[in-house]
Formats: C-alpha cells, structure tokens, sequence
C-alpha cells in the first residue's frame, strides 16, 4: 500500500504552535521599536523647535513673542502622535517645549516629553531621552 504525501493533524499542530509563538514574541518587538521611532520623531522635533528660538534669540535678543514653526510630530502627517506647544512659554529668561503624546501614543510609558531652554531634558522615565 502507497502512502499518501501531505502533513499530518500532529504536524500541523506543531507548525501553528510554533507560528503562535514568534508572533507572540514578534508582534510586542516590533510595537515598541514603532513607539520608540515615534518617540525619536518628537525629540527631534523638539530639538528643531528649540534651535528655531534661539534663532529667535540670537536675531531679537529675547524670547518674548516667539511662536513655533509647526506644533505636531510628525509634521507633514495627517494623524498626529505628539502634539508640540510650550510647557513655560517664552521669557525674558527662557522657555520649556513639551511633545504631549496623542492618540495611539497616549498610553506609552515615557509620557510628555520636554526640552528646557538650558538644555535640560524631561520625561517620566530616564530611559525616554
């Protein structure tokens, strides 16, 4: 008698376990490395908007009456993922930007992102910046 060719209920088992697996590890891989992406949008972002106020500064001597360029990362996209404004507006002495995260970036641990007109870097976790 010929054996017929083809996979066996068994074999196919451990095929669809072995697949649930890997996307099991996958899936939560490659969420993060989109949410870190969008998070390194921001801080860019920010990092421009910061260099648009010195510009500022440099050309005025003051930061009062600084507006920003754009105030969503990323810029061009339809779907915004952290909107960008001033945490402590524009002084005499300084500001503070901050990247709130919007809509499928809402939940991410790291939170709001801020940049200070010093230099100095903020978000809920150190790991962020």
């Amino acid at each position: 008698m010929r054996r017929m060719g083809g996979f066996t209920l068994v074999e196919l088992l451990v095929g669809l376990c072995l697949m649930g697996i890997l996307l099991g590890i996958a899936v939560p891989t490659y969420q993060e490395h989109i949410q870190r992406v969008r998070r390194v949008d921001a801080q860019k972002s920010l990092v421009e908007l910061a260099q648009a106020l010195e510009r500022f500064y440099t050309s005025r001597g003051t930061y009062v009456g600084a507006t920003l360029a754009f105030d969503q990362s990323p810029r061009e996209a339809a779907k915004a993922f952290y909107r960008l404004g001033f945490a402590s507006g524009p002084d005499e002495s300084g500001y503070v930007l901050q990247a709130v995260p919007v809509g499928a970036m809402a939940q991410d641990a790291c939170g709001m992102l801020t940049l200070a007109s010093s230099g100095l870097r903020g978000a809920a976790m150190e790991r962020c910046w």
